[in-house]
């Protein structure tokens, strides 16, 4: 009888003594960022994604979720989506009167950190994970992805001190790169190479014959063209016969998710960009 009393007194303490089981908030979440999207993926927020970026391709179970224009919002379709969550970035600031609206209707409204080098990429893994609980799983994935890079950073810096590298994001004519400050900069440092335009700070653009000047060995670009098409084009600006890397045909083109995006993938890119610089040797 004492045992079947403990029971029912258990039972009352679970259900609030009203018959209904007290129900854990489901989320449903937004991320109008790839790189959001992708560290909410890893920590296994997949079915509470409702929508995401127009530009979100990773993975490729966002396909089938509801699209939103991240530079263009729209209020009433978000609305009408019914998100508890949205998960946005910081350079979104042309974005913040509607991202207010929405919080003042309610709804949670995340702004990460713009994350621009290792470090930062972390605090925004710290941010994500905290907003949706899952601190454990944030701190599990920062460290598989510091013992990914470290592994890295390990087999290749040493094969790759010195290495003059210009990363094109644009381009020409006009041409744009990051410098001092940004995630690509950060990158090549840590492999021991050299960020030609490291005396820069942010993303600027850049001319012909500043890029001449400073005679990068290898010139990588974030394009959709083929490493012969780009080499191609890169050969016709005028002056860059000279140029080390046109030269020695160390022209690459590189998949840009991989190595822009901080999350989850970023030592896959980060050995990309090794090899890419490598292969220039």
């Amino acid at each position: 009888m004492k045992r079947i009393i403990i029971l029912l007194i258990t039972l009352c303490v679970l259900t609030g003594c009203n018959g209904q089981t007290n129900k854990v908030k489901e989320e449903r979440i937004i991320s109008l960022m790839p790189s959001n999207t992708e560290i909410l993926y890893a920590l296994g927020m997949e079915e509470e994604m409702i929508g995401v970026s127009t530009v979100d391709d990773y993975p490729k179970e966002v396909k089938n979720l509801e699209k939103f224009d991240a530079m263009q919002l729209n209020y009433e379709a978000l609305l009408k989506a019914k998100p508890t969550i949205i998960f946005a970035h910081e350079s979104m600031t042309s974005q913040e009167k509607v991202l207010k609206r929405l919080s003042d209707k309610g709804i949670t409204v995340v702004t990460v950190k713009d994350a621009q080098n290792f470090d930062e990429m972390y605090t925004s893994i710290d941010q994500i994970g905290k907003a949706i609980h899952k601190e454990k799983e944030a701190n599990q994935l920062e460290a598989k992805i510091k013992e990914d890079i470290k592994q890295v950073i390990a087999e290749y810096h040493n094969k790759l001190a010195d290495k003059k590298v210009l990363v094109e994001v644009s381009p020409a004519p006009e041409i744009y790169t990051g410098g001092k400050g940004t995630l690509f900069d950060d990158m090549i440092h840590q492999l021991g190479s050299v960020n030609v335009f490291h005396d820069i700070n942010g993303w600027q653009p850049v001319n012909s014959e500043a890029i001449i000047k400073r005679n990068p060995d290898v010139i990588i670009a974030t394009s959709d063209l083929s490493d012969e098409a780009y080499k191609a084009s890169v050969e016709k600006r005028g002056g860059f016969s000279n140029v080390n890397a046109v030269k020695h045909g160390a022209v690459y083109t590189i998949h840009e998710d991989e190595i822009s995006r901080p999350g989850p993938r970023i030592a896959q890119g980060l050995k990309e960009l090794a090899e890419t610089i490598q292969d220039a040797q």
